[in-house]
């Protein structure tokens, strides 16, 4: 096996991991985005996690269920910078079967943008790697 075609196979399976991934993440936020209800809810802190790449930030997130009762959950999606300050007022998606399942209603907060980014990797790097597997066999 020639050092191409085994940088072109790692390329192309690395790019399918991606698209993979992607597609998962992207099919979860969708489904979550079906199935949840929609609420104003209050960022009452952040959380901070700290690694060589710089900080992300979680925020918890209080707010009420349509049937009165008062929740506290992290979101699943952290950024940076935080997409809310404590005291804030921000939209909110919540699974009803588990209202602890809490994501901020944007396009960061739900996961699409995550899903989206891993998939456009993904299907560029795959492109790359078949790419070059058609050119060499031409």
């Amino acid at each position: 096996m020639s050092q191409t075609t085994l940088v072109t196979a790692i390329l192309a399976g690395i790019g399918l991991i991606f698209t993979l991934i992607g597609g998962g993440l992207t099919i979860n936020a969708r489904d979550f985005r079906k199935r949840a209800q929609r609420t104003q809810g209050l960022v009452v802190r952040l959380r901070a996690s700290h690694s060589d790449d710089g900080t992300v930030y979680y925020p918890t997130i209080r707010f009420t269920t349509v049937y009165g009762q008062q929740v506290e959950a992290e979101t699943p999606f952290g950024s940076s910078p935080p997409p809310a300050r404590p005291g804030q007022q921000v939209p909110v998606l919540y699974d009803p079967a588990k209202p602890t399942r809490v994501r901020i209603d944007s396009v960061t907060g739900s996961g699409i943008l995550v899903g989206g980014i891993f998939l456009a990797v993904g299907l560029v790097l795959f492109a790359a790697g078949a790419g070059v597997a058609v050119t060499q066999v031409l």
